[in-house]
Parts: structure tokens; sequence; C-alpha cells
């Protein structure tokens, strides 16, 4: 039946497709619905299978390298992203009312922020008081990371802490964009803070990749995934000089990426790290399941209005939907008025909600690779990962 299903109707060509184009643009060149992006990347008006030409990643299946399908076969069908919105209040005791609603309401992993006022051990287990963790993520990337593990272990118990799973990322070169500096023995402190997790919490990711100053400061997507490549290698090297199992310290690594303004540009971006992070770890020796990355998305606050906030509710929507259709594993979107100052609890469900409803109304959870055979996706990954990989080697060249 699959066969006849468009019997009735005769096969168009490319060239009756750029026909129809040009009668719509009523004498219009083709090419003026060319547009431009920060990338330089050549968008065609109008893709065909022929511009898949060297497109190497085509023929790759979902949960085989380079996994730009995703990490496993089943993709979101069997693990749907994980919604991990951040709570921006200061009081712990707060913090963990709204967690608690949050939780009950959709949400679906902890995201721990430096906006939370963290004192001591106490503090932090009012903070997470009657909060499954074995059930719930927990993810936090700060430069305080080592610190607040560091409470954790002084506030839980043996059990919880070994049954904690996500990531309490330390990122010193992250620190080192944020603030223009970085201790000498920052790496030392980034092999104890891993070797610490690991013994306590094995399941723990415990260094996070982090691109958000980047991003903030408006890097392409380009840039930002090739900063992300760097910083990695470093990682990885300056943890083998510390005579620490690659293998050990890829599984322990989770990458952060902000998510942009140009919608197909962002969807190809997550699905181009895979295909690059597969590259990368398999250079340096990593096993198979070292190589997939482990992808977080964050809405970035550079494209959000202040005047006009409720605009940013599309935005987020638009963001969203490009970092699920790329097949991200968790997705924080910032409230449409975190630009004013804290959210408030109608700004925090409505962000919630939003990913709620594309999981569970959209249903982008029951497509394995949603974007997977889409012309224009799949070359712009192609080129994405291409030119990414270039810059890289640029910053290698340079010393890395």
């Amino acid at each position: 039946m699959a066969n006849n299903l468009f019997s009735e109707f005769a096969p168009a060509t490319q060239a009756d497709w750029i026909a129809a184009v040009r009668s719509s643009l009523r004498g219009a060149s083709i090419d003026s619905l060319r547009s431009s992006n920060y990338e330089d990347l050549a968008l065609e008006a109008l893709t065909s299978d022929a511009d898949l030409a060297g497109v190497s990643h085509l023929g790759s299946l979902p949960g085989q390298f380079p996994f730009v399908r995703g990490a496993t076969a089943a993709g979101y069908r069997a693990q749907p992203w994980l919604i991990a919105q951040a709570i921006d209040l200061t009081d712990p005791r707060e913090f963990n009312a709204a967690l608690k609603d949050a939780l009950a309401n959709g949400q679906s992993a902890i995201v721990l922020t430096d906006s939370l006022d963290l004192s001591d051990g106490a503090d932090l287990g009012t903070a997470l008081d009657e909060i499954d963790l074995r059930r719930f993520p927990i993810f936090l990337r700060s430069r305080r990371a080592p610190a607040i593990y560091a409470l954790m272990l002084a506030a839980l118990d043996t059990e919880a802490m070994t049954g904690l799973h996500g990531c309490v990322g330390a990122d010193p070169l992250g620190a080192l964009a944020h603030t223009g500096s970085m201790p000498a023995a920052a790496f030392d402190h980034l092999a104890a803070h891993l070797q610490t997790v690991h013994t306590n919490s094995p399941l723990l990711g415990s260094i996070a990749i982090s691109t958000a100053i980047y991003h903030e400061a408006g890097a392409n997507t380009v840039q930002e995934l090739a900063l992300a490549l760097a910083t990695g290698v470093a990682y990885l090297r300056a943890l083998s000089e510390r005579e620490l199992d690659l293998n050990l310290v890829a599984g322990k690594l989770q990458l952060f990426l902000g998510i942009g303004e140009n919608f197909f540009i962002e969807v190809a971006k997550f699905r181009a790290i895979k295909i690059l992070w597969a590259q990368m770890t398999r250079a340096f020796g990593i096993r198979t399941d070292g190589q997939k990355v482990t992808l977080h998305a964050q809405s970035g606050g550079r494209n959000k209005s202040r005047r006009d906030p409720h605009v940013n509710l599309l935005r987020a929507t638009a963001e969203a939907l490009s970092a699920a259709i790329g097949g991200v594993d968790s997705l924080t979107i910032a409230p449409f008025d975190q630009a004013l100052g804290p959210a408030n609890a109608f700004s925090r469900r409505l962000a919630r909600n939003l990913q709620l409803i594309l999981q569970d109304e959209l249903g982008v959870t029951q497509l394995i690779d949603p974007a997977g055979g889409a012309w224009h996706v799949e070359r712009l990954t192609d080129q994405i990962a291409r030119a990414a990989w270039a810059q890289f080697q640029e910053i290698e060249a340079r010393g890395g």
C-alpha cells in the first residue's frame, strides 16, 4: 500500500520545484531566498538530495558511531530528555518548596545554581529535604562545584551519595573565560574533584564543559562547538598527564551548550557536536561508550527582551524545539521574565510546561532522530561539523 500512496500524483523533479518557486517569486531571483548567517554557511534556498553528496554520516544508525542519530537505538522513545528547569531562589527553604512543586508537576531533574545561598551542609540538606535523589538527577556547573560537593558529603548519608546521578561539574577553563584568571593548580584540583566524586558517587559526572560564556558574548555556532572541543581536549590531556584513565574521565564529562536564534542551524548544531565528540574521543583511544557525548542545552539571555518580555515566550519555544529535535539529553529553558530579575512561580511554570507540551502533546519523543533524513538539516549538520572541526584545528595549532 505504501508504494501506491502517491501513485495518483505525477513525480516532481528538481526543475519542477525550481519553476514553482520562481512562479511564486513573481520574477525575483531564487537566489534572493538565500539567507545570511553569522556562521557564513552557504544555505541553499531549495535543497535536494544532490546536495548531500559527500555527507558521510547519512548511513549511520541510532546508537552507532558517530552517534549523530542518538546514543541509543531507541532514542527518546526509551528515555525522553530531562526537563531540568533552574530555580533562581536564594533561600534554601523557599528553593525546596519550589523544587517539590516543580518535580510534582512534570520536572524530571534538579538544577542547583549559584544564586542558592549555601553556607554549610545544613543549608544544602534543607534545599534537598525530602527529595528522592535516586529518582531525580542533579545538575550543577559552577566554580563552586567541589565545595558544593563537599557540602553534599556533609549533608547526605552514604546511600544517598552513592545513588547520585547527573553532573556536579567543575569547569576551570570556563571560569578562566569568565574571570580572566585560573589558579596554577586548577587541573590538580579538577583531578582531585573527579576522584572524590567517583569514589563516593560513581554514577555522577564531575566535569562540566560549558560554552555559556562564549554564547552570551556572541559566539556563533561554529565557534561554540570548536571551543567545546578544545576545552574537552584540554581536560583529557591534563587528566591523562595526572595518570587518570581516560575511559573513566570521558564518562565524567558533560557538555552544556547554549541555544541560539537560528532554528535550523541550532538543530544541526546539536547533531553536529555528537559527530565531533565521537571523532575526538576516538582519536584519544577512548572506548565506544565514552565516545557518546552527554548533552545539556540551555536557553541564553543574549536575545531576550526586557522591554517586551512576552516575546521571550516565542523565542523560548523555538529554542526548546530546536534542542529537542537536535536530540539533547537534558534541557533548561529560561522563564520569559528572567531578564527582569528573579522569575516567579507563574513564569517558571510556563517554562516547564513548554517542555511538557513538546514531550506529551507535540510528540517529539515518539521519534528517533526527528530531523534525520531532512536534506536541509543533514547538509547543515555536515557543514557545521566540518567548519567547527577546522576551527578547532586552528585553536590546536595555536597551542590549544
